[in-house]
């Protein structure tokens, strides 16, 4: 069985993510407060339909398209990029090939480095020297950071098969998991953690498809008109407003483009993915929204990745190179904002480490939060510091670049 960290499946249930109105079985459906998340739906919809209106009595149109024009930049070879990661992801599978056909191991992990370091060299370099739009160079930023963890979590994974395997080799599936139809399955899942077999529905539901991509096509939508109408036009007149002015215009504005961006990312793409691939194990997210400080947030809010960085950062620190708990868990969280910084530092085209420090500035609040230890105290300051955080960023990068 393949089985992993503590003799458990990382993904090993049949559940809906908590916020989908399309599942019977999600929690939202099981809630007094389902009404609510409904009522922040129909906002988004009639956002749009006022905005839109408003906007064509003042200016004669209804919606402003410069910034779907930078968007769609270059479109025709980014639109390639998808096809070409996912192509370059198939050297993972090469690697295991190479490994049984008794390929040395020094060799096979000089090579698993190579690649999945040439992917961020070729993604800056596209970003940096096409001349992209914030837009694009975050696409292939993220799209360069999805198949690298799938490609790493791979490779681990089958090492540790293949340690089994030669201890036991009456009770492993490896080397049989090693094929294209397999490999291709875990592409296509959205999980980044690998697994021989992952939880499985046994149907595709149309209708539930349709309706994630027509609340998809809202919210993106809807997050389009925030940042053109109400992001872009502050940004433009940056140099000839305060610091502060322009931070007070913001707030509003990137809350609610984070929690759209949540939910267009973990609640609409994800289980798109998931209904292509008949993935079962749905928990993209947990009730971040009442984590008790930003420790539990970081748990919580994105699923697929803190599993990766359990299993791959953190417990590898452990099981590998016997490090400490503590010691793992300062590596992992160091690694996150590395990457983090990473992004941010493409797409501005310059190293200006707001983001590394803000992220940073969260240990003396999780210290803090311990100290007081009231539950009330640490979901206030984290939602303090989701409203005020994003439009700082954005200030101080907009401002200091």
């Amino acid at each position: 069985m393949d089985k992993r960290h503590g003799n458990k499946l990382v993904y090993n249930k049949h559940q809906a993510s908590f916020l989908d109105l399309g599942d019977e079985t999600a929690g939202i459906q099981k809630t007094d407060l389902r009404g609510f998340y409904m009522l922040f739906i129909l906002i988004t919809s009639f956002y749009i339909v006022i905005s839109s209106f408003n906007k064509f009595y003042s200016v004669g149109y209804f919606v402003e398209d410069s910034f779907f024009w930078a968007m769609v930049q270059d479109g025709k070879f980014v639109a390639f990029v998808w096809p070409g990661a996912f192509l370059y992801t198939w050297l993972a599978f090469l690697l295991q090939l190479m490994i049984l056909k008794g390929f040395p191991l020094v060799l096979a992990t000089i090579f698993q480095h190579l690649t999945q370091s040439l992917m961020f060299m070729i993604a800056s370099y596209l970003a940096l020297s096409r001349n992209w739009g914030f837009s694009q160079s975050l696409y292939i930023m993220m799209l360069t950071l999805t198949h690298f963890m799938k490609m790493h979590s791979y490779t681990l994974v089958n090492r540790d098969l293949r340690r089994e395997y030669l201890k036991n080799p009456k009770n492993s599936q490896y080397p049989g998991n090693i094929t294209m139809k397999n490999y291709f399955k875990f592409l296509i899942t959205p999980a980044l953690v690998y697994q021989i077999e992952y939880p499985q529905r046994q149907n595709f539901r149309v209708g539930y498809f349709f309706l994630k991509f027509i609340l998809l096509l809202v919210q993106c939508v809807c997050m389009y008109m925030i940042i053109s109408d109400s992001i872009l036009p502050v940004i433009q007149n940056s140099k000839s407003i305060s610091f502060l002015d322009m931070y007070a215009r913001l707030i509003v504005s990137c809350v609610v483009l984070y929690n759209l961006g949540f939910l267009i990312i973990f609640e609409q793409i994800l289980n798109m993915f998931a209904e292509l691939s008949y993935f079962a194990d749905r928990e993209f997210y947990q009730n971040w929204w009442n984590c008790n400080g930003f420790e539990d947030f970081s748990r919580q809010w994105n699923r697929p990745v803190h599993l990766f960085l359990l299993n791959h950062v953190y417990l590898e620190c452990i099981n590998e190179f016997n490090w400490s708990p503590q010691t793992a868990k300062y590596v992992t969280f160091l690694f996150s904002s590395l990457c983090h910084e990473m992004v941010v530092a493409v797409l501005c085209r310059k190293i200006a480490p707001f983001l590394f420090g803000l992220m940073m500035f969260q240990f003396p609040l999780m210290v803090m939060n311990r100290i007081i230890n009231k539950k009330d105290f640490g979901t206030y300051l984290f939602w303090t510091g989701i409203i005020t955080g994003p439009a700082l960023l954005l200030t101080c990068y907009v401002k200091v670049l």
